[in-house]
């Protein structure tokens, strides 16, 4: 309690809509309680830029369950430095600016200075607060599994509907491009169930995200599994696309599922894609596709990640089957 009250001193610079105004106001976080919750993590240059794909392909996802990112670097290195693209993240009303990093830096050396793994300050530190102020998650030594803490803790704010149209540049075509990706993949996974078709969409790279599910003895399902028409969610649709590209070979994609069954509750799902390809004259390919529960007002019980090969599910209760676990 006393390191939660600590924080409320911390001050960030917020972001603003730059049509309107160029006057970026400041605030403490106890200002913030009941307005935004906070994200903060502590790194080098390093360190961001392996995480700043994640995050970025998730920024829409920050705003719209009211969640506000701090990035501070311990090496005074700038967004510029770690791969930021202004004309790509817009007004970026997700991520605030710390006012005084150095408060910040002692802060998470507070919060760190009494466990016994830390040896030195260069580590990747992170925390996350609740509209209360209070801590809901933190971490040492490695980034934090933006969609896993999406589904369990920063669940959205706003009303997402099931005719949201995607959020894509009519001057970005290689956006376009994933976007038509996706669609494609939805198609064979919600209605033609065509095997064939879903290898050609995939790499033939088995991920590590889903390698360590299995090597903790987790069990994959084929897609020969996932796709029959008892197993996979037929007729659920999706909306509010959102598009990342990283570079002209890496992107993301990001969306809301409805599964038929929702009701009015809304249960829905944050599902994301990562798309590769060799060269930028090659066709995109997917590599990973991870979906998890996120509503309002209810806490993710499991989370499903997707290669070539089929799908793993983790869930917090009895083995269900691998779609079921999560939409059923």
């Amino acid at each position: 309690m006393e390191k939660e009250l600590n924080a409320e001193s911390l001050e960030v610079k917020l972001p603003v809509n730059k049509a309107i105004t160029s006057m970026r106001p400041t605030a403490t976080l106890k200002e913030l309680k009941s307005k935004r919750r906070i994200v903060a993590l502590r790194g080098n240059k390093d360190q961001f830029i392996e995480v700043m794909d994640m995050l970025c392909s998730l920024r829409r996802r920050f705003v719209q369950s009211q969640t506000l990112l701090v990035l501070v670097p311990t090496d005074g290195s700038t967004k510029e430095e770690w791969g930021w693209d202004d004309k790509q993240m817009g007004d970026s009303l997700w991520l605030a600016d710390a006012t005084n990093i150095g408060q910040f830096l002692d802060y998470f050396q507070e919060l760190l200075g009494s466990d016994e793994r830390v040896s030195n300050d260069n580590e990747l530190a992170w925390f996350a607060l609740n509209f209360k102020g209070r801590s809901i998650a933190s971490g040492l030594g490695e980034a934090p599994k933006i969609l896993e803490l999406m589904g369990q803790q920063l669940q959205p704010m706003e009303l997402i509907d099931d005719t949201d149209a995607a959020v894509v540049p009519a001057d970005m075509p290689v956006a376009n491009e994933i976007l038509e990706c996706q669609k494609k993949f939805y198609n064979v996974l919600t209605s033609t169930g065509d095997l064939e078709a879903m290898k050609a969409i995939f790499t033939d790279g088995k991920m590590q995200e889903v390698n360590e599910v299995i090597g903790a003895g987790g069990r994959i399902d084929g897609w020969v599994e996932c796709l029959k028409p008892d197993a996979r969610p037929a007729n659920m649709v999706i909306a509010d696309q959102d598009i990342f590209v990283s570079s002209p070979t890496l992107a993301y994609s990001t969306c809301v599922e409805f599964p038929p069954n929702a009701g009015i509750d809304g249960a829905t799902l944050l599902a994301s894609q990562r798309w590769v390809r060799e060269t930028a004259n090659d066709d995109w390919k997917l590599e990973l596709h991870q979906t998890i529960p996120w509503a309002a007002g209810t806490r993710a019980g499991g989370t499903l990640r997707c290669d070539c090969r089929g799908c793993v599910a983790l869930t917090s209760s009895q083995e269900k089957r691998t779609f079921g676990g999560l939409i059923g």
